[in-house]
Formats: C-alpha cells, sequence, structure tokens
C-alpha cells in the first residue's frame, strides 16, 4: 500500500489568512499592478515555479514549497483583481 501524503488540509480560515499575509507582504512592491501585462508576468512566474514542483518525482517534491508557491499565485490574483481600474479604458 502507498505511503499516504503528511499533508494534512487546513481550514479555509486558515488557508485566507495565508493569502492576505502574502498579499500584504507583496505590497513593498507596490499596493497594485501597474499594467495588466505586469499583472500577467508576475502570475506566470508564480505557476512556472508550480510548473517546476509539478515535474518533480512526487517523492521530491517539498509540501511546504508548494504551498508558499499556491498562495503567492492566490494572492497576485487577488492583487490583479484590486488593480482592474489599471488594466482598462485610456487611449492606448
Amino acid at each position: 500500500m502507498p505511503e499516504q501524503p503528511s499533508y494534512s488540509p487546513e481550514t479555509d480560515a486558515e488557508i485566507v489568512a495565508a493569502i492576505l499575509a502574502e498579499l500584504e507582504r507583496a505590497k513593498r512592491h507596490g499596493e497594485a499592478f501597474a499594467s495588466l501585462h505586469e499583472a500577467y508576468a508576475v502570475m506566470l512566474e508564480e505557476l512556472d515555479e508550480v510548473w517546476d514542483i509539478t515535474r518533480m518525482k512526487r517523492s521530491r517534491r517539498s509540501e511546504p514549497e508548494l504551498r508558499k508557491e499556491l498562495i503567492q499565485i492566490a494572492a497576485m490574483a487577488i492583487k490583479a483583481l484590486k488593480s482592474m481600474s489599471n488594466f482598462t479604458g485610456g487611449t492606448v
């Protein structure tokens, strides 16, 4: 029988708290994305890090590292949603 993973699902509240903490930490780079291009690039970079982990053999994957990257993706998606006024309208 294969060994069960050690990951224990967190409560929704704990996951949301971790995402909000990451969002707060990310404010050192600014409250909002300046453009949709910037938001896309940042989220793609985080998603690429998850892809790197995905390509590893399961036995070599780090749960804390994967958790960190997924939380960063969620936080950057929220930051993008909060930056919507920078993504539309204008003359360009």
